[in-house]
């Protein structure tokens, strides 16, 4: 729901402004001169999930206005706490829509999210399902003259071996069952980062080492693309690489399998922000799918510091999206994300059936072991076109 991921990030933010000492209830307390039930309530709210139950955990909405006047009376920044302060307007104009007071809103939030037998709630329909977005997979179809049956994506993150001040990517990346008609959008498989620092580590490869420039038929993982091979045109700087797939001389427009894969490394920690540059894995939706799969591997080395979470939302044109933003673009049906342990136990996907001999043959290809590593999925059928599917990764330390 909009109206938790909006306060989430908006109270968020204003806690995060404090200085460490008042950024527990009893501290928050104390410095805001406010409540100590009502900083408590706000402090644990803000740490769950952006889900409706987090609105039945916060202060009513006149405790929520004394939260954020306290933030005002201590000179807080005063655009953050007018933002603050129009998220709890709009959680008091839901409350008079949906229940007339915050126990009955309660009770509504309950009965939406336990609806027996997984159904959807009483009420007019406002959220896709599955049938909107096929018949929105349907109509992207016929305005790109593009299509695929699975878009797929196997990333794998580990510290640089002898330089862990680097971290080195290894990516696959998948058109099943593509499709282009004539004068349709070309097809294109894209990967990058937002990361700002010299270009000579952030230098992307193909497998062995070999530029990505050019005709580059060596991106092609050979036993899970259609014969005859279709060919591959690399370009990119600043980090960036789009392959374009030229398969009509050879195959005439009909469907192919083309699964290509990359090497890159970029700065263990942005040179910017000193934060780390691992913070976000995309899957965006440009080609429409019928099914999309996004696998994320981490070295046991990196997972322990790292706490994964998944969201669907509308890009724009950066993918550099600060947390407290992504409710302005996230979609109001979100997908699960899936842990698959360690090593390529749980790679296979019901999706397509040789997603697990995939994930085995490029582990093999870049030579590392899989049992180093702990997966996490995305999968979505028909996934939103022109969506990212976005597995933002929160830093523990």
């Amino acid at each position: 729901m909009q109206v938790a991921g909006r306060l989430k990030a908006e109270l968020g933010h204003l806690i995060g402004t404090l200085p460490e000492h008042a950024r527990h209830a009893s501290g928050m307390a104390r410095h805001l001169g406010v409540l100590r039930v009502t900083c408590q309530r706000v402090v644990q709210a803000v740490q769950g999930e952006a889900a409706p139950p987090m609105l039945a955990r916060l202060p009513g909405v006149e405790g929520l206005r004394q939260f954020v006047d306290g933030f005002m009376r201590v000179g807080a920044d005063r655009a953050a706490a007018e933002s603050a302060l129009s998220a709890v307007e709009a959680f008091e104009r839901l409350i008079a829509m949906l229940g007339g007071s915050q126990t009955k809103l309660a009770e509504r939030l309950q009965l939406s999210v336990g609806a027996p037998g997984g159904g959807e709630p009483a009420g007019p329909r406002v959220l896709a399902g599955a049938r909107e977005r096929e018949d929105l997979y349907a109509a992207a179809t016929r305005v790109t003259g593009r299509s695929c049956d699975v878009a797929l994506s196997i990333y794998a993150f580990r510290p640089c071996p002898g330089d862990e001040a680097l971290l080195e990517r290894a990516l696959a990346k998948g058109l099943i069952g593509s499709t282009v008609t004539p004068g349709g959008l070309p097809m294109v498989l894209s990967s990058g980062d937002t990361v700002r620092g010299e270009e000579e580590a952030r230098r992307i490869t193909l497998l062995h080492g070999e530029t990505a420039v050019g005709r580059t038929p060596e991106a092609i993982l050979k036993p899970f693309t259609t014969d005859p091979l279709p060919m591959v045109t690399s370009r990119g700087r600043g980090g960036w690489l789009s392959q374009i797939i030229d398969s009509d001389a050879a195959h005439e427009g009909g469907p192919i399998d083309v699964v290509t894969a990359l090497r890159a490394r970029h700065p263990a920690m942005d040179p910017q922000t000193g934060k780390p540059t691992l913070d976000s894995v995309w899957s965006l939706v440009t080609c429409p799918s019928r099914r999309l799969i996004l696998d994320v591997y981490l070295h046991n080395t990196l997972e322990r510091r790292y706490r994964p979470s998944m969201d669907a939302l509308l890009w724009t044109a950066t993918l550099d999206v600060a947390e407290d933003q992504k409710w302005v673009m996230r979609l109001p049906s979100q997908p699960r994300l899936q842990m698959l342990g360690r090593g390529l136990g749980g790679s296979a996907s019901p999706l397509w059936p040789r997603h697990g001999e995939l994930t085995a043959y490029f582990y093999d290809h870049i030579g590392w072991d899989p049992d180093g590593f702990i997966g996490f999925r995305c999968e979505v059928e028909y996934p939103v076109w022109r969506a990212g599917y976005c597995m933002a990764f929160e830093y523990l330390g």
